[in-house]
């Protein structure tokens, strides 16, 4: 059971600076939030607006990330695309849980599991709310906040490929059916494209412009022009918290060194988890300690 409270573990968590949107936000600007600032997510927000949803006791908010907008362009005719670009951001929008501070961390984990997203609004003595990724309880492993011994083998996900000569839509078409956000080019061992790589290609100012001036061709840009990303290598039989503990900006995605498996946050965070194999590290089990007189 992790039952170290958020607060102890991210202290400095209302401090950290995160974009937002708000209902009246259209597309275009959102998605180029996301891209520019490399965002995880934007909880789109409303003074006064309660929560609309609640499931399983957890409250619900709105907030737009790249799937959602991937979804968004696949639904859409492509003559209209530029002109869906100015709709309201509120019409591409996913749920994402909500957390008190002080709920231990496997609160934090059960609201990602029941979302199927690792973002989460946390809620404070007092307005405004924070958010808290994946990528911040990753982090912890680093800090030997969090340990699991489990193989990396044991939790990656199958790799999968895609050939660089297909298009854009070809690739965010396949993502969409294998509920997957990465693909792995063909021919070039850890080069992947993922629904961010390919949105900040379409929203960059080349993309946009084609958007406008030509909406039907937009994504048909050939993941071969696109930059891809790099995964880094790592040995089947590592350990999952040494895997995680190279994470750093640039550096997010791993891949066995045999190619056959991926390691995303959710596969080092949430599948241990998960598995029961997810435990509390020696720093945090002595920051929990009552302080002696």
């Amino acid at each position: 059971m992790l039952d170290d409270p958020i607060s102890s573990l991210f202290p400095d968590l209302f401090g950290m600076s995160r974009p937002i949107a708000t209902p009246d936000v259209p597309v275009i600007v959102a998605a180029s939030m996301l891209t520019t600032y490399d965002a995880p997510m934007l909880p789109v927000t409303k003074v006064g607006t309660p929560p609309g949803v609640e499931k399983n006791g957890v409250k619900l908010y709105h907030a737009v990330g790249s799937l959602p907008i991937v979804s968004l362009l696949l639904r859409t005719d492509p003559r209209d695309y530029y002109k869906t670009l100015w709709n309201s951001c509120s019409s591409t929008t996913i749920l994402i849980g909500t957390v008190r501070y002080d709920d231990p961390l496997e609160k934090l984990l059960e609201v990602f599991a029941l979302t199927g997203f690792g973002d989460a609004r946390v809620d404070g003595a007092s307005p405004p709310p924070a958010l808290l990724t994946l990528n911040e309880v990753a982090s912890l492993y680093k800090e030997r906040a969090i340990t699991c011994r489990a193989l990396a083998k044991e939790v990656a996900s199958p790799a999968i490929t895609i050939d660089p000569s297909f298009k854009a839509i070809h690739a965010m078409t396949l993502m969409s059916e294998k509920r997957v956000r990465r693909l792995f080019l063909k021919g070039r061992k850890g080069d992947f494209v993922s629904d961010r790589t390919i949105l900040s290609a379409l929203f960059s100012p080349k993309g946009l412009k084609v958007a406008r001036d030509d909406p039907g061709s937009w994504t048909d840009v050939r993941l071969s022009d696109i930059p891809p990303a790099k995964a880094h290598l790592v040995s089947p039989d590592a350990m999952v918290e040494d895997v995680a503990a190279l994470i750093e900006p640039g550096r997010e995605v791993f891949m066995t060194s045999d190619g056959a498996g991926v390691l995303s946050r959710w596969d080092l965070v949430m599948k241990p988890w998960k598995a029961g194999k997810l435990r509390l590290g020696m720093v945090a089990q002595r920051a929990l300690e009552p302080t002696k007189a």
